[in-house]
């Protein structure tokens, strides 16, 4: 009897969360979507994760057809495709570089600047996570994609050595790559608790 009760309770505490999770998320999305940009981005980020109504990562294919679009000078379409992959996951940072490309093509310098600004909040929010140079400051992400856009950002190669790290408290990824200019090595780290192991 007692085994039963710790169960149902612990049941209600899943599910209890998991609402904290979802309302955490919608409320900053909500402030974001309306311009509210001095909320907590790494907060929101990681609320997303946990939240069964946003995908941060998005659809792929989605996102190429949209690049393509942009290609082909579609922009409205560009556009329409980015908007999509944001009302699925406010903090996805290629949708959200799409936006801003895509209005900047249509000469809609509101919107552009807007998703511009959100890009650059969310970047931001994982830069002041750490410097990535050892775990101790590792930048702390949600997915591996976000590893890929801070290492374009640092100037990096997305692709390269990668390297997985586990252990106890914490587990990482280590890229590895030789710096553009000098040849040097570069190590970074990103912690990566937040999405692994997986869940399936």
């Amino acid at each position: 009897m007692h085994k039963h009760f710790c169960a149902i309770a612990l049941l209600l505490m899943s599910v209890t969360h998991a609402d904290n999770n979802e309302a955490t998320y919608e409320d900053l999305a909500r402030k974001a979507s309306a311009g509210d940009l001095s909320i907590d981005f790494q907060a929101l980020r990681f609320a997303c994760l946990k939240a069964k109504s946003c995908d941060a990562e998005g659809d792929r294919k989605q996102l190429l057809a949209g690049r393509k679009a942009m290609h082909e000078k579609d922009y409205a379409n560009a556009a329409k495709i980015a908007e999509g992959m944001i009302a699925k996951g406010f903090p996805n940072i290629e949708a959200q570089a799409l936006a801003a490309n895509a209005y900047a093509a249509l000469n809609d310098g509101e919107k552009a600047k807007f998703h511009h600004d959100v890009t650059s909040a969310l970047i931001q929010s994982i830069l002041k996570s750490g410097d990535g140079k050892s775990k101790e400051t590792a930048f702390a992400v949600i997915n591996v994609h976000e590893e890929y856009i801070v290492m374009s950002v640092l100037g990096l190669s997305p692709m390269g050595s990668q390297s997985l790290i586990t252990g106890k408290p914490h587990s990482y990824d280590l890229l590895e790559r030789d710096e553009p200019k000098s040849g040097t090595k570069v190590s970074v780290y990103f912690l990566i608790d937040a999405f692994f192991p997986m869940k399936l």
